[in-house]
């Protein structure tokens, strides 16, 4: 029998909010969810035409090369701004003159911190359902 996460146990991860690079990134609310989601769809769809994934990454750039980091600019960069001014909150200006490295470390941390607070999330929400059923 699998063992059913506790409210200990996820209740920080919800909670969960880091500095990077000077700005607080925090779990998405539900109205940045929705705002968020056509972007990574279109930077998904992108991807998937380049046939670039993020588990094989590493070795389509030993493959590659810079040539893969390329396509991967190129899927991501459009849509970084408004990604960044819809997870962090500020204006997209803003986000426009923050320099590529920075974005992208600010980018991959959002992304990071709210899948593992969705994972977190479903487990908790799953496991009251399993509650519910009994």
């Amino acid at each position: 029998m699998t063992e059913q996460p506790t409210d200990a146990q996820v209740l920080p991860q919800l909670l969960a909010e880091e500095e990077v690079c000077g700005y607080q990134v925090k779990p998405w609310t539900i109205k940045q969810l929705l705002q968020v989601m056509p972007i990574l769809d279109n930077l998904a769809e992108e991807l998937r035409k380049k046939d670039i994934s993020f588990e094989g990454l590493d070795r389509l750039v030993e493959e590659h090369g810079v040539l893969v980091l390329k396509d991967l600019l190129q899927a991501a960069l459009p849509q970084l701004p408004d990604f960044l001014a819809i997870s962090l909150k500020k204006e997209k200006a803003e986000m426009e003159e923050l320099d590529l490295g920075r974005a992208m470390q600010i980018g991959v941390k959002i992304l990071a911190l709210n899948v593992e607070h969705l994972k977190n999330a479903f487990n908790l929400v799953l496991g009251e359902a399993g509650t519910l059923t009994r």
